[in-house]
């Protein structure tokens, strides 16, 4: 088929529904077309031969199509041969990825309820074509669109759903993720539950684990207990099942099928929706912040206290949400493989003769410059908070009215991996910066340049550069200098140690 022939619209969906990320609506849209577009049709026709021809020649086997044998006296050559199958796969590959996006898509669950939804943070989950707002959990498939959902079974098991997420409800025992992030908390009477992914079965054994799900393949982190991981079986090799214990964790490719050890990942799964810091978030509103941003879990919103000055987040492409585990919560995940670009406040606070700013930041890496958060543009705005040219060092750097720039640089590099506190006071005479509740440096400074109408960022400059890599959390900004024993206090009750 001619490329110029191709509708713009239509390569995106099939490329979608090869990689199992086509949505409901979607595949309503895409069945319709190639019902009434034989030019789709004929794509589609090549993209099935293509993925077949690819699978057979890779040795794998995609939708569980096993080709039949055929004999060389009859067919020829193997050009001929794979010709022959990849039409054949290609047809059954074309009903068996269809039906596995569409099954049940646009089909309400009316199975058994097998758990409920005890909790949610900002969640919209769809079943279906409609929105899911049963406390009821059914068998059937579900979409997490956005936020965060704790699903409670009668053996006492526990789930927490992060968005992005799909999965299938089987029944009181078992769950299907067919991507997204999941964590399990099993006592002794949900002994034997079990997540199922494309590429594994995880069945515990009493025990707190997460499993991911996501591009061909599946990770198993196990925080505490004992849970058994049985890789799913390949065409050309059979799969040893492998025991996980506290603090051990696997990835499972799809490639491959087996299970190799990886680094435990503590602080990537949210495995409780309490706030385990209330007292810090507590003590920073009885201070009446002018703006206090705690990032809590939605993909779109950066969401403030109070709402006028909240913002949006910045996305792209990535393979994580930008949303991840924080200080409290959710936070705002920047840089890595996440999707966040950072995020951006257009009717932002203004700074003014005094300000406090301050933040639980979690680093990943100590990209040169990068941006904690900042309200400079070209020639507006007077404060940049950020890290060292060159030394990993967080620094504030402030801009005052006849264009001099004054700056406060920590003295330690900030430690990676992380939680840490920093904050910044100016009191009309002094800048001062503080990490963990100790003063790091102070620097005089006599005004401040106007900032009236000025954009606020996080994680990245006005250009969209310099991107902060790491988590960002519990942004609170005031209009007066808080006391070194205001700042001392607040970080003890936020005990970074136990994160």
């Amino acid at each position: 088929m001619n490329q110029s022939e191709v509708p713009p619209e239509l390569q995106p969906l099939l490329l979608e529904l090869f990689e199992g990320t086509l949505d409901a609506e979607a595949g309503d849209q895409l069945q319709q077309r190639l019902r009434t577009d034989p030019h789709a049709m004929a794509l589609y026709i090549d993209f099935c031969e293509m993925h077949a021809a690819l699978a057979w020649e890779h040795g794998q086997v995609i939708a569980d199509i096993t080709p039949p044998v055929v004999d060389y006296k009859t067919t020829g050559n193997r050009p001929a041969r794979l010709r022959w199958m990849t039409a054949i796969a290609g047809t059954l590959l074309a009903i068996a990825v269809v039906t596995w996006s569409l099954r049940d898509s646009n089909a309400i669950p009316t199975g058994p309820v097998v758990a409920s939804i005890e909790q949610n943070v900002h969640a919209t989950m769809f079943a279906g074509q409609r929105e899911w707002t049963q406390d009821e959990i059914r068998a059937g498939q579900y979409v997490l669109n956005q936020g965060l959902v704790q699903i409670k079974y009668a053996s006492g098991v526990t789930i927490y759903l992060e968005a992005p997420a799909k999965f299938e409800a089987v029944d009181r025992k078992r769950v299907v993720l067919h991507e997204g992030r999941l964590s399990a908390t099993v006592p002794p009477e949900g002994v034997g539950f079990t997540v199922e992914t494309r590429e594994a079965e995880v069945v515990d054994f009493g025990t707190e684990f997460s499993v991911e799900a996501v591009l061909g393949q599946s990770e198993v982190h196990v925080f505490d207990g004992h849970v058994r991981v049985q890789p799913k079986q390949s065409v050309d090799q059979s799969s040893e099942a492998v025991d996980l214990w506290t603090d051990e964790a696997v990835r499972i490719a799809d490639t491959t099928r087996q299970a190799s050890g990886i680094d435990l990942a503590k602080h990537r799964f949210i495995r409780s929706i309490k706030e385990p810091k209330a007292a810090y978030v507590d003590a920073v509103r009885d201070l009446n912040p002018t703006a206090y941003y705690r990032m809590p879990i939605r993909q779109q919103g950066l969401h403030c206290l109070p709402e006028e000055y909240s913002g949006r987040v910045l996305t792209g492409e990535g393979r994580r949400p930008a949303c991840a585990p924080g200080f409290s919560g959710g936070s705002l995940r920047v840089g890595g493989r996440s999707i966040g670009r950072g995020a951006i406040v257009q009717n932002a606070p203004e700074i003014s003769s005094e300000f406090t700013i301050m933040a639980w930041v979690y680093a990943e890496g100590r990209a040169k410059n990068a941006v904690l958060a900042t309200n400079i543009t070209k020639n507006n705005g007077c404060f940049a908070w950020m890290l060292d040219d060159d030394s990993g060092r967080m620094k504030m750097r402030v801009r005052d009215q006849d264009g001099e720039l004054v700056e406060c640089v920590t003295r330690e590099t900030i430690e990676l991996k992380k939680w840490h506190h920093f904050a910044c006071t100016y009191d009309g005479d002094m800048l001062k910066l503080f990490r963990n509740g100790e003063m790091s440096e102070s620097q005089p400074c006599e005004s401040l340049a106007e900032s009236r109408g000025s954009i606020l960022h996080f994680g990245t400059n006005w250009r969209g550069r310099h991107r902060w890599e790491g988590r960002i959390d519990e942004v609170a900004i005031f209009d007066k200098a808080l006391s070194h024993q205001q700042i001392d206090s607040l970080m003890l009750l936020g005990d970074p140690s136990q994160q």
